[in-house]
């Protein structure tokens, strides 16, 4: 049912007022129809630190495990080593080359979400990978959702965090395929096309996502669905209601996303990109301001210098021009607020492990990007 503009906006804003969902509550979700394609995605757990990247292509790059990264000495794990295709833009807690998301120069986009009772099977026929290392891989080598998936099985094996659970990836391209990317019970199970009718991925495996929201009126079911709902659990279907709600004669895609995010759950991070037109745009819980980066304005072909943006930055609107070359000391900044962030293991953090996973991760950056210092 179509409701008039201010009907529905007052309908966002009280959904917004009503929200009280716990933490780890991130959700993403493509909008899309003739003549328009946007995606949006919150991230939802608490106020945290990073940098927005425009990472180069043509950087010959090398696989880190968890167990690389913190050993005391050498190891002799498998590795792989590959020569970024692409250019992207990522948007990185724990450093460069460590995204929770980004977007392609082709328009390919991964996030991770957290997922839990995530594991992945070892093997030993293959390179174990950090997970945010493992989304910038993917940016790196593949233009397109069926791409990827085609050579998901080739992928390096994913390292989550070692006492904390794992995660699972909403993936979209230019021309508006997505997929959900999930490890259970150690296997990778793809959602996509047919499997994947509502493009929405929040913190539940997918497939028990659709599963819930099937049994409401506007997907065939019985019950009906109450916007107003204040459940953490009910985001899924929230987010599925308002994109069927969508009428692009009341309201820009791009000004429904932002409200569509604020009304499922605002979050800490906020991330719209308005696809066809390669626009990606952001703000923090501290940089409240929207600010925007074109893909067509990036330079992907500098190797020299690796240019970078605080994520709570004050700026707004375009910010290509404040931009500013990254440096190993810079990164290793970012690499000490975020890894706290991101792992809350506070045992870690007085231990060897630390000590080598920061030294690691100094020398991957001089070795791959000859960074100054």
């Amino acid at each position: 049912m179509k409701k008039s503009i201010f009907h529905f906006s007052i309908l966002l804003i009280g959904v917004f007022v009503l929200n009280t969902f716990s933490s780890n509550a991130c959700s993403a979700f493509m909008l899309k129809g003739k003549g328009y394609c946007t995606i949006g995605f919150n991230e939802n757990w608490k106020t945290m630190p990073g940098i927005v990247v425009v990472n180069p292509r043509g950087i010959e790059k090398q696989s880190l495990s968890w167990n690389f990264l913190t050993a005391e000495i050498a190891t002799s794990e498998k590795r792989i080593k590959w020569k970024s295709k692409y250019g992207s833009v990522s948007f990185n807690l724990l450093g460069i080359d460590m995204p929770c998301y980004g977007m392609n120069e082709k328009g390919l986009f991964i996030v991770e979400l957290y997922l839990d009772k995530t594991f992945s099977t070892p093997d030993s026929t293959k390179a174990s990978m950090f997970w945010a290392q493992w989304i910038q891989y993917q940016l790196d080598r593949y233009a397109s959702v069926p791409e990827l998936i085609a050579n998901l099985d080739k992928a390096p094996v994913i390292d989550w965090w070692p006492t904390f659970p794992g995660s699972h990836f909403f993936v979209s391209d230019k021309k508006g395929n997505t997929a959900a990317l999930e490890i259970i019970d150690g296997v990778f199970r793809v959602s996509t096309a047919k499997a994947m009718p509502i493009p929405v991925l929040c913190n539940k495996p997918y497939q028990q996502e659709l599963q819930s929201l099937n049994k409401y009126q506007a997907f065939g079911g019985a019950e009906p669905f109450n916007l107003y709902s204040r459940k953490w659990d009910d985001r899924f279907e929230k987010a599925a209601h308002l994109l069927k709600s969508y009428d692009s004669s009341k309201m820009s895609p791009l000004t429904y996303s932002w409200n569509l995010l604020d009304s499922v759950k605002p979050g800490q991070w906020q991330f719209v990109a308005d696809v066809l037109n390669e626009e990606l745009y952001f703000r923090s819980n501290v940089g409240k301001a929207i600010k925007c980066l074109k893909l067509n304005q990036c330079d992907f072909s500098n190797k020299l210098s690796i240019l970078y943006l605080d994520i709570n930055s004050m700026s707004e609107g375009n910010v290509h021009s404040n931009l500013m070359p990254l440096t190993v000391s810079l990164n290793r900044n970012y690499v000490e607020q975020g890894f706290p962030v991101g792992y809350e293991n506070a045992a870690f953090y007085k231990s060897r492990g630390y000590v080598n996973l920061k030294h690691a991760i100094d020398e991957y950056v001089r070795r791959t990007y000859r960074l100054k210092e």
